[in-house]
């Protein structure tokens, strides 16, 4: 099977027309045709069925998607250590970070891009991710990696998102807390203690607890809004602060056990994800597409 073939066949699973698929691809559509014609007969099956609106996948378009995309992603490794050990790949990319996942996520992320392409010269801007959105338009960076469903940046329709891993809103506190020995434990018996939260938490996360996070209800504990876990970490540890964030932002500090989870009862599931963003109408430049394709690749 021809290596080009599997890639106009995952365009055009992806983009679900033919026109798109064939402007993604840069070829005209007629030659997408005969090559997703070719593709069907060379396997004797037929990949997708063709509306007047949209190109739907067969069952067998689904089994052959499942491997093309483990493939595509294979030869672009070959291809990119290839580049790297020849020299051939260098440029410079400069990316924003949401101040909560700058420490962790981010730094994850860049300690193997490094790794997977040294000659590329990376300059890191962190900010608070209501600014990154901003900067993105103004071209001032070239893709950011943050929160993206609790900020809203998926509802965004010039946006393009690579989701990089998930997690669930917690409430953590210290171990020796009084609320960690409460066996029926509701959010209102939080109001007690002082809380903290990230900045950036929207108005919708904060009224699925009612009034909890409100300055201005009765017998009000306190309230800390932060944008870097770090400046929190010491009042967590030592006071009876109680914190909701990401669990996958202290999953080191719970393995270590200076901090725990909190079992409220009525906590409402928070989903909360990750990913590389990037204009949709932008021609992200050779050293930005490196990294959309390691981000792909890392998460396969």
């Amino acid at each position: 099977m021809d290596l080009r073939h599997l890639k106009h066949f995952s365009a055009l699973a992806e983009c679900r027309s033919f026109s798109k698929a064939a402007e993604k691809l840069e070829i005209t559509q007629p030659s997408l045709t005969r090559s997703i014609q070719k593709m069907e007969q060379d396997l004797g099956v037929q990949l997708f069925t063709r509306d007047s609106r949209q190109v739907k996948l067969t069952y067998h378009g689904g089994i052959v998607l499942k491997h093309s995309d483990n493939i595509l992603n294979r030869v672009h490794l070959l291809e990119s250590d290839i580049r790297v050990n020849s020299g051939k790949l260098a440029g410079k990319l400069v990316i924003g970070g949401g101040t909560l996942t700058s420490s962790r996520i981010l730094g994850e992320l860049l300690n193997e891009f490094v790794k997977y392409s040294p000659s590329i010269s990376v300059e890191l801007r962190a900010r608070d991710v209501s600014e990154l959105h901003q900067l993105l338009a103004k071209g001032e960076i070239d893709l950011f990696v943050a929160e993206t469903k609790v900020t809203q940046f998926d509802q965004r329709d010039d946006l393009e998102i690579i989701n990089y891993c998930n997690s669930v809103g917690v409430f953590c506190c210290r171990p020796g807390h009084p609320l960690v020995r409460e066996k029926n434990l509701y959010t209102p018996r939080l109001k007690d203690f002082p809380l903290s939260l990230p900045r950036a938490t929207t108005k919708e996360v904060e009224d699925l607890f009612g009034d909890l996070f409100d300055i201005e209800r009765p017998a009000f504990s306190g309230l800390l809004r932060f944008e870097l876990f770090n400046s929190i970490s010491l009042p967590l540890y030592n006071t009876n602060m109680i914190c909701l964030l990401p669990k996958l932002v202290i999953d080191e500090e719970l393995k270590a056990g200076s901090l725990v989870l909190l079992d409220v009862k009525d906590m409402p599931h928070i989903n909360v994800d990750f990913g590389a963003v990037y204009l949709k109408s932008k021609n992200l430049n050779p050293a930005a597409k490196e990294f959309i394709s390691f981000v792909k690749s890392y998460v396969n």
